[in-house]
C-alpha cells in the first residue's frame, strides 16, 4: 500500500484548495489509485518492494521488476525447485553500472558460472529490494523523525517526536539496527498532532515489535511522477462534478471535453519512465 504524493500537497491551494477534513480518507484513496494507474502505465511501479522474486533463468538476465539493490541470489539448475548455487557479486554484474535502477544483470565472465539456470522456468531466486525509486539511489528516502514511544506487533497509532514533516500518503522506512529486527515499511493514513496512524508492514516487509526511538525516513519519488499522481487524483476528484460522464458538452464553446484514459499532459510528463517489458 502506497501513494507517490501526499494529502496536504493535495489539498493545499496549489490543487485542489481544500482546507475540510471530511472528505480526506476518499481523497487519500484517489492518490493511491492514481498511483497505481502510473504503475500501469509506465510498466513499472516506483516504490520500493522488499522481498524475494523468481525469474525464468537465462544467459543474460531481463527482471520484469526494477532492481535497487540485492541480498541474495540463487539459481536451480536442473528444475528441482531446490536453488543449488548462491552467486556471490564477483559472479554477476548489475546494469547500468552507475546509474539506478538496475534493469539487466550479466554473467562475470571471470567468475564461476555460465549463466543464469539458462532454460529453467523460475529458475533464479532474487532476494533484494525492487522498483524505481527515486532513480537516483538504492536508498531512496531521507531521514526526518524517530518514534517516541515503543511499539508493539500490530500497533497502528505512533507517537513520533514531530509530525511536521510528514503526511498522509507518505511512505516511511523505519530502519531497526537490532539484528534480530529487520527495517519496516509503514504507510500514513491519518495523522493527530504528533500521533500517526498507519498500516504497517506494507510493500514486502514485516509488522514487528520495536524498542523506543527508532529512526524514521521518508521516501521520495522522481517528482514528474509525483505531478502526475497530483494530476490524476484531481482529475478524478472533480469528475464528480461531471456525474463521472465519459463526455461533457461545452454549449458555450460548441465543444465536447472527452475523459479518456490517461490525461495527455500526465502522458507526456511521464512517457520518458515507461519501460519495455521482458518475459
Amino acid at each position: 500500500m502506497n501513494a507517490y504524493a501526499d494529502l496536504t500537497t493535495l489539498k493545499s491551494a496549489s490543487y485542489l484548495n481544500i482546507t475540510a477534513t471530511t472528505h480526506d480518507t476518499y481523497l487519500r484513496k484517489l492518490l493511491e489509485q492514481s498511483s497505481r494507474l502510473i504503475d500501469k502505465y509506465c510498466n513499472r511501479y516506483f516504490y520500493c518492494y522488499n522481498g524475494t522474486k523468481y525469474f525464468d533463468g537465462k544467459q543474460i538476465l531481463f527482471p520484469k521488476d526494477d532492481i535497487l539493490s540485492i541480498t541474495t541470489l540463487q539459481t536451480d539448475e536442473d528444475g528441482d525447485a531446490t536453488f543449488e548455487i548462491t552467486f556471490t557479486t564477483g559472479d554477476y554484474h548489475l546494469y547500468p553500472l552507475n546509474d539506478y535502477p538496475k534493469i539487466r544483470l550479466e554473467i562475470n565472465p571471470d567468475g564461476n558460472y555460465g549463466s543464469f539456470a539458462s532454460g529453467i522456468k523460475k529458475g533464479v531466486k532474487i532476494i533484494g529490494i525492487f522498483g524505481y525509486g527515486d532513480g537516483l539511489s538504492a536508498t531512496p528516502y531521507y531521514s526526518d523523525t524517530t518514534t517516541a514511544e515503543a511499539l508493539d506487533v500490530a500497533e497502528t497509532a505512533i507517537d513520533v517526536i514531530s509530525a511536521s514533516n510528514l503526511s498522509v500518503g507518505m511512505t516511511l522506512l523505519l530502519v531497526d539496527s537490532d539484528s534480530n529486527k529487520t527495517n519496516e515499511q509503514i504507510y500514513i493514513q491519518s495523522i493527530d498532532s504528533n500521533t500517526i496512524t498507519v498500516k504497517r508492514g506494507v510493500n514486502g516487509t514485516t509488522d514487528d515489535s520495536h524498542a523506543i526511538t527508532k529512526q524514521l525516513y521518508i521516501y521520495e519519488y522522481p517528482q514528474p511522477i509525483i505531478q502526475a499522481c497530483l494530476v490524476m487524483a484531481m482529475r478524478a476528484w472533480k469528475r464528480k462534478d461531471s456525474a463521472f460522464q465519459d463526455v461533457v458538452s461545452i454549449p458555450e464553446y460548441g465543444q465536447l471535453a472527452v475523459y479518456k484514459s490517461v490525461d495527455p499532459d500526465v502522458a507526456e510528463t511521464i512517457k520518458q519512465y515507461r519501460k519495455n517489458r521482458y518475459a
